[in-house]
């Protein structure tokens, strides 16, 4: 239908019946519509404004006598259209906030927190795609002899995020030689962008004279061992809570063993999270529009987040499409400015 003649009555039917439903995951009749939501018009108006809406796409009926239901075109001209903007309260912001600040700000305890806060506060899946390393930029590198030819290494990269890896050797260093090595390394290393530190170790052994060659071969294989490039993985915390939000709405209950088995195996939450990462900003993904018939039935929200001025990740949540959006929206994209602050405050 072209939107210039999408009638306000329309619209205001069609949201009545989408928010009586994410309310109550009950269908909306017309009866009901005239007398629960004060509309000023007949019963037969509105419900020839709901097979209107029905034969346009816009809405269904889950059995013959029911009342209407939204479709993914009735969700999504609500989310474009419709949806009026909402922000968290007050007390949910400074939850969030001190929630953050409670923790260690290791890498991993931030995507974790984040993960978490995510499905807490929106009673569904909660997830954060995080950085690879390689995108990042180093800050500080500590090297520790941990004894039995084991080295802790640890990595301190923007806002003193950590990430730290245990190197088994075949031979042993010496404290003294661990700590001559450290110091050469953030010398040389601090500063740059994690995915030029092998090339900028190869163009230092190339200029050193012989006396410290040693050092940087075995620093550059340390380098190579602890922090090569890794993949980007995703935390997934609160799955359980799809469960609990399916179980409300018969309509949608029989995907909910399809989208436990992606989320499980994460390969398509994955796929699709990583999509998301191409371009900035909050989106909505509904129903089929997730491109996998697994979550078919359910609803992506998600944000990017950014290291310096580069989109290095994205967060959400996952949940029936019989969501708040509003809400929803307005935590993903709160939690989203709160991680960004996290990666690129001054001194962590």
């Amino acid at each position: 239908m072209n939107m210039n003649d999408f009638k306000e009555r329309k619209k205001k039917i069609l949201q009545v019946v989408i928010r009586h439903y994410v309310r109550t995951a009950r269908p909306a009749a017309s009866g009901m519509i005239v007398r629960d939501y004060d509309f000023p018009f007949s019963s037969a108006t509105v419900r020839n404004v709901l097979a209107e809406l029905e034969e346009e796409g816009y809405l269904t009926h889950p059995y013959t006598s029911a009342g209407r239901i939204p479709t993914d075109k009735g969700y999504r001209f609500y989310v474009d259209r419709l949806m009026e903007a909402q922000k968290l309260t007050q007390e949910e912001e400074r939850h969030i906030a001190r929630e953050y600040r409670a923790k260690r700000r290791g890498l991993e305890e931030v995507m974790r927190q984040t993960s978490k806060m995510l499905s807490l506060i929106s009673h569904q899946a909660g997830f954060i795609l995080t950085p690879t390393l390689d995108r990042n930029f180093l800050k500080h590198i500590e090297l520790v002899a941990l004894g039995g030819k084991r080295i802790l290494a640890v990595l301190v990269i923007q806002a003193g995020l950590i990430r730290h890896k245990t190197i088994q050797l075949n031979y042993d260093l010496k404290r003294s030689q661990l700590y001559r090595i450290s110091k050469i390394l953030n010398e040389k290393l601090s500063g740059l962008p994690l995915s030029q530190m092998r090339e900028e170790m190869n163009r230092i052994i190339e200029q050193e004279s012989n006396k410290y060659l040693g050092l940087l071969q075995t620093a550059k294989g340390l380098i190579g061992q602890a922090f090569t490039s890794e993949e980007s993985e995703i935390y997934l915390e609160g799955s359980a809570n799809i469960l609990a939000s399916v179980k409300e709405d018969l309509y949608d209950y029989a995907g909910v063993g399809s989208v436990f088995r992606a989320i499980e195996e994460k390969r398509i939450i994955l796929d699709i999270v990583r999509r998301l990462v191409q371009s900035e900003g909050v989106k909505v993904l509904i129903g089929k529009e997730n491109l996998y018939p697994e979550l078919k039935d359910f609803s992506v929200v998600s944000s990017t987040y950014k290291s310096g001025n580069r989109v290095v990740g994205a967060l959400g949540i996952i949940g029936p499409k019989r969501m708040e959006y509003p809400k929803m929206v307005a935590l993903v994209d709160f939690v989203a400015k709160v991680v960004n602050n996290i990666l690129n405050s001054e001194g962590g």
